[in-house]
C-alpha cells in the first residue's frame, strides 16, 4: 500500500499527462507547456512534503511541539515555492497565464483524487 502522499504525486502525475496532452491537441504547444508547468509547481509541492513526511518518520524522538513546528515550516516553504515558482513562470513571459494557473489547480486535484478509496471484494 502506497503512502497517501505518495498516492498524490502519483496522480499528480497522471494529471501532468492528461492536462498536456489534452491542451496540445485543443490549444497548441504554447497552452500545453504552461499546463505542464503549472502542474509541476504542484508536484514539486507534493515532494517537499513526501520529503518532509520521511524526515519526520526517521525522528520518532521529536516532541509533539517540533512535530507542530516542523508542520508550520512545511506548508511556509511550499507557500513560498508555490508563489516563486508561478511568478517566474507568469513573468517569463513564454507562458499562458489562464494554462499555467489551470495547469497548478489541476495539479492540486490530485490531493482529491487521492482520497478515493478503492473498494476491495
Amino acid at each position: 500500500m502506497l503512502r497517501p502522499t505518495t498516492r498524490v504525486a502519483i496522480f499528480q502525475f497522471v494529471i501532468l499527462l492528461v492536462a498536456a496532452g489534452t491542451a496540445w491537441f485543443a490549444w497548441g504547444e504554447k497552452t500545453a507547456l504552461s499546463a505542464a508547468y503549472g502542474v509541476t509547481v504542484g508536484i514539486i509541492m507534493t515532494l517537499v512534503m513526501l520529503i518532509r513526511e520521511r524526515e519526520s518518520e526517521t525522528h520518532s524522538e521529536w516532541t509533539a511541539q517540533r512535530q507542530l513546528g516542523q508542520f508550520f515550516r512545511l506548508e511556509a516553504e511550499r507557500f513560498i515555492i508555490a508563489i516563486v515558482l508561478l511568478a517566474l513562470g507568469l513573468m517569463s513571459g513564454k507562458t499562458e497565464p489562464v494554462g499555467l494557473v489551470a495547469g497548478f489547480v489541476l495539479g492540486q486535484f490530485g490531493w482529491a483524487a487521492a482520497l478515493i478509496k478503492t473498494r476491495t471484494p
